[in-house]
């Protein structure tokens, strides 16, 4: 692979970057370093090695703030080094667990802080962080789902827009997600642990579990409203980026997100991947959704065509309440516009919740 890889993976997710708090002169370091995309993976997880320099060394003059901030930027840098390394497990496999430990080390540093959270499920532990507004008595609380290479971690700054809104958040890792997919690959039945999830919550005492939603990023705009039509105790649902199923445009997409689907569906070969991944499909689950539904996408998304989000909207026919927004120049997830587009979906948790 070489320099057209690198320019094909900015183009889909440099706003993505930048939305989720890796910073414009650190891009153009990676850039400019980054001859190649093997050299990806070193160079940006070393910008990551420097962000924890700096954590430490604020963490031993007690400026644990700051601390906390660092160590949360160093694991954004671990996250997007691996985000795309499916054809280099190594890589893959260090850098979630380097971005893990990092996130370990923040959490408690946060204003207000994340805790950790670890739910048995059957035979599974279910790795999860939640977050409480402060000066808030029972607040409601929002689910978080990543998506196919989107964990638990990426989040932070998203909790902080529904934080801000009162809300709580909580954040995990499903079926071949970070943690999990050392654990369990990608099945048919992530909404049932979303349910293990708002069981956990239910037990909270510091949780209103009766106002309880859920957002989905990417493949999790598959998942979040799979589990609403799953669970009614969901009353509010996101979609950030739909996904209604991958068969009609598996051979159009692109090759990386192709052995991303492979690689965390723990399938050999990309044609068993796509014969396995028929479980993805929200057909006969769309019209079992009854809480107001929030559908964003972008009418550029050249990884889920918008079709598969108006296709939702179109069977959610029994909601409550419908939004369906697509953004004109919206590439996948929107990304491209996040400085403007994250608002109006931590708003309508909030407004719903």
């Amino acid at each position: 692979m070489s320099q057209h890889v690198i320019a094909e993976v900015m183009a889909s997710s440099e706003g993505r970057m930048l939305g989720d708090g890796l910073q414009w002169p650190d891009i153009k370091e990676i850039l400019a370093r980054c001859k190649d995309w093997k050299d990806w993976y070193g160079v940006v997880a070393s910008i990551g090695d420097r962000y924890e320099a700096l954590a430490e060394k604020s963490l031993r003059a007690n400026h644990r703030v700051s601390a906390g901030e660092l160590f949360w930027r160093a694991c954004m840098y671990y996250h997007y080094a691996q985000f795309y390394a499916f054809e280099t497990p190594e890589f893959r496999e260090a850098g979630q667990k380097k971005k893990v430990e990092l996130y370990k080390r923040a959490a408690p540093l946060f204003y207000p802080p994340a805790e950790r959270v670890e739910i048995s499920f059957e035979s599974f532990t279910i790795p999860s962080y939640l977050r409480l507004p402060p000066d808030r008595k029972k607040p409601p609380c929002a689910i978080l789902i990543g998506g196919l290479e989107s964990t638990k971690e990426e989040s932070f700054l998203f909790e902080n827009m529904c934080l801000s809104r009162g809300l709580a958040t909580f954040a995990f890792d499903g079926p071949g997600q970070g943690e999990m997919y050392f654990q369990t690959k990608i099945r048919s039945d992530f909404e049932r642990f979303t349910s293990a999830v708002i069981d956990y919550l239910e037990r909270r005492k510091e949780i209103d579990a009766k106002r309880v939603g859920v957002l989905g990023r990417s493949l999790g705009g598959h998942y979040a409203p799979k589990s609403a039509a799953h669970d009614q105790r969901i009353k509010s649902c996101v979609c950030w980026g739909a996904l209604y199923e991958l068969q009609t445009y598996w051979e159009s997409m692109h090759f990386l997100t192709q052995q991303g689907f492979r690689y965390c569906s723990g399938q050999p070969t990309l044609e068993a991947a796509k014969e396995y991944l028929k479980i993805i499909d929200l057909q006969g689950w769309a019209e079992r959704i009854r809480c107001p539904l929030y559908i964003q996408h972008g009418a550029r998304d050249d990884l889920i065509p918008v079709n598969q989000a108006e296709r939702l909207a179109r069977e959610a026919r029994n909601t409550e309440r419908l939004v369906l927004q697509i953004e004109p120049d919206g590439n996948h997830c929107c990304h491209n516009l996040y400085h403007v587009t994250r608002h109006a979906m931590a708003d309508f948790l909030a407004e719903t919740l």
